[in-house]
C-alpha cells in the first residue's frame, strides 16, 4: 500500500503546546489470512517519515520516522464490481526520532477505516481505503479492584491523523 497521511497534531512535551504534522507519504504491506465469508484477518504495517518543528532544543525541525504493526481485519460485503469493506487494527507504533539526543518511544495504535476492493482479476486487485490513526502514550497508569469490580484510569497524550491509502493485492 502507499498513501497519504494529513493532518494530525501531538503535545510538543517541552512547551505543553500543540504542534502540528503536514501530510507525508505512508508506505506499507497488508498480510491477508481470509477467515470465513467477508472476514479476514489481516497483519498491517506502516512507515511514515516526516519533518516535524522543534522547540525548547533549537529551532528548525526533527525528522521522525513512524513504524506501525497492527493486527486486525475486515469485514466486507457484495460480489460486485466494487466491494465495500470497514476494518480495524491495533498494535504498535515505533516513533523514532533522528536526533541522537531524543530517544525512541513507543506508543500504543490504532485504526478505524473503510474503503473498497475492486478486482481486477482473479488474483489481482485494487485496494483503496481511508483510515483514522490514533497513537497514544501513556502518562501514568493506576488501578484499583474491590467486591463491585474494577476501574482502571490513565493519562497521556497522543497523535491522530487521517490516512488514505491505494495499492494492489494479491491472492495466492
Amino acid at each position: 500500500l502507499a498513501g497519504l497521511r494529513v493532518g494530525g497534531e501531538f503535545e510538543d512535551t517541552a512547551s505543553g503546546a500543540a504542534q502540528a504534522m503536514d501530510e507525508s507519504l505512508t508506505l506499507g504491506l497488508v498480510l491477508g489470512f481470509p477467515l470465513d465469508r467477508g472476514r479476514t484477518l489481516e497483519i498491517v504495517w506502516t512507515h511514515q517519515p516526516l519533518d516535524v518543528p522543534t522547540t525548547g532544543i533549537g529551532t528548525g525541525e526533527v525528522g521522525l520516522r513512524l513504524d506501525t504493526l497492527g493486527v486486525g481485519g475486515t469485514y466486507e460485503w457484495g460480489e460486485g464490481r466494487l466491494r465495500p469493506f470497514v476494518s480495524a487494527t491495533v498494535g504498535l507504533t515505533l516513533l523514532s526520532p533522528d536526533a541522537a539526543d531524543l530517544d525512541a518511544e513507543l506508543l500504543f495504535a490504532g485504526t478505524l477505516g473503510g474503503g473498497v476492493k475492486v478486482p481486477i482479476s482473479g488474483r489481482l486487485g485494487l485496494r483503496l481505503e481511508g483510515r483514522g490513526v490514533a497513537m497514544l502514550t501513556t502518562g501514568s497508569a493506576a488501578g484499583v479492584c474491590g467486591g463491585g469490580g474494577c476501574v482502571l484510569g490513565f493519562s497521556g497524550s497522543g497523535i491522530a491523523q487521517l490516512e488514505l491509502l491505494a495499492g494492489l493485492s494479491y491472492s495466492f
